[in-house]
């Protein structure tokens, strides 16, 4: 049986000893502000406070949620798509979601971007990735009939 000491040549252990961090990034500070306007029917929500206030309006029957982050540049590509597909079917209300700051709503986010779409505040369906053609396909089957 050969040797096994060329895994350990030349490592050195550690200076410190690892220590787990809370968060790498900068968290804002949790202010409680409603979400920001970004057109009549689309909405930015950089926290859990500010995408639940969304999802939990009685008048938001129909919400598609984009999960993205400020480093994905697929979710810079597919952005003017989502913003043209919202006023191509109007009848939803859209929220661009920052996950670099949410902790308990994008724990389920694996992948940038995510699309979910919400009917009175469940989760009916979501996929991940930056093809505009199937994005317009699943809001086309999540809109109402009559336009």
């Amino acid at each position: 049986m050969a040797s096994l000491s060329w895994l350990t040549e030349g490592y050195d252990p550690p200076a410190e000893p690892f220590r787990k961090v809370k968060s790498s990034r900068p968290q804002p500070e949790s202010k409680r502000c409603p979400p920001v306007k970004i057109q009549p029917n689309m909405v930015g929500a950089r926290t859990d406070e500010e995408l639940r206030q969304v999802l939990d309006s009685p008048s938001n029957s129909k919400v598609v949620v984009s999960f993205g982050s400020s480093w994905c540049t697929h979710c810079h590509e597919m952005l003017p798509h989502y913003i043209k597909f919202s006023r191509e079917f109007p009848k939803n209300k859209y929220v661009v979601a920052q996950v670099d700051y949410m902790f308990h709503e994008a724990k389920g986010i694996k992948y940038t971007p995510t699309y979910t779409f919400f009917s009175k505040g469940k989760k009916v369906d979501e996929f991940f990735g930056s093809d505009a053609q199937r994005l317009r396909d699943h809001l086309w089957l999540h809109s109402p009939l009559t336009e």
